[in-house]
């Protein structure tokens, strides 16, 4: 048995022996055929392994569902519907989607679980930043730019509200910073469900906006688009001071360029209504403050 049939959570699951065998090929909706290498990672309720596809030889992502369960199957489909749809080159680019069959290996349960191939990432911005310290505004600035108009973008066109951007959520692809994983999002259409159960947290823990928070304590608060720019404006902060930006920061706590405060203090304010109300608020408003 080679590593290559083996789907898994993390090592540790695998050293229990609790383990999917592949007893399909992994072929997507579309036709294209990949080749398993090594595990990546993992979160919530899906395991990301990296896949060879079987003609080109090209390197890719591939992301399966380990958590079968209703709403973390709906919320998987979402988050597909997402990436075909949305384009950017600072979104996460889709490949494919289909499913595959897998014997469990202690205890024979045959089951199906769907997955999803796309590009692959050289690390994640919390590991860059571990590596590399505070970066230079040459290295960040265009960045910047490309993942406020990424969010611009899924607040307009897929008319969606991330609520989970973190820095383990940016992904580096070459000289890209990319907005990823879309698990956590809900639409604002009308009539559109929310899969998060009732008083479970909603978001990363470290990276919560005040909404979030408020709601967890049971202040009924909204999470919405002013929730993802406080989100995406604190991991701007920490990028350019690499310090988190919580409690209530000052001007002498930047460390920046000066263009660049009014802004991102803005975006933390505790009232939402105060901050940009949108990813496109917040995008033009950058763009005016990089120009300057």
């Amino acid at each position: 048995m080679t590593m290559t049939s083996q789907l898994y959570f993390d090592l540790e699951k695998l050293r229990k022996g609790n383990f999917f065998i592949l007893d399909t090929p992994i072929r997507t909706d579309e036709g294209q055929q990949y080749e398993l290498e090594e595990w990546i990672g993992r979160g919530g309720n899906a395991s990301v392994f990296k896949g060879r596809h079987r003609i080109t030889g090209e390197e890719y992502a591939i992301k399966f569902l380990m958590n079968t369960s209703r709403s973390s199957a709906k919320r998987f489909l979402r988050e597909v519907k997402l990436l075909k749809t949305m384009s950017s080159d600072h979104i996460t680019k889709y490949y494919g989607t289909g499913r595959v069959v897998v014997k469990h290996k202690r205890t024979s349960r045959n089951a199906t679980l769907p997955f999803v191939v796309m590009e692959l990432a050289d690390c994640n911005l919390q590991e860059k930043i571990r590596e590399q310290g505070p970066l230079a505004y040459e290295q960040y600035a265009g960045q910047f730019r490309g993942l406020a108009g990424a969010l611009a973008s899924l607040h307009n066109n897929a008319e969606a509200v991330h609520r989970d951007i973190k820095p383990e959520n940016i992904l580096v692809v070459g000289n890209r910073w990319l907005l990823s994983d879309y698990g956590l999002c809900t639409f604002v259409n009308p009539g559109a469900e929310d899969l998060t159960p009732e008083g479970r947290n909603i978001g990363p823990k470290f990276w919560l906006s005040p909404e979030a928070h408020n709601r967890r304590l049971g202040c009924g608060d909204t999470i919405n688009a002013a929730s993802d720019v406080f989100q995406l404006a604190s991991i701007f902060w920490y990028v350019v001071t690499g310090r988190h930006p919580s409690g209530i920061v000052v001007e002498e706590d930047w460390t920046g360029p000066q263009k660049l405060f009014e802004l991102l203090h803005r975006s933390l304010l505790h009232d939402l209504q105060k901050r940009p109300q949108n990813g496109s608020e917040f995008f033009s408003s950058l763009e005016d403050a990089l120009r300057t």
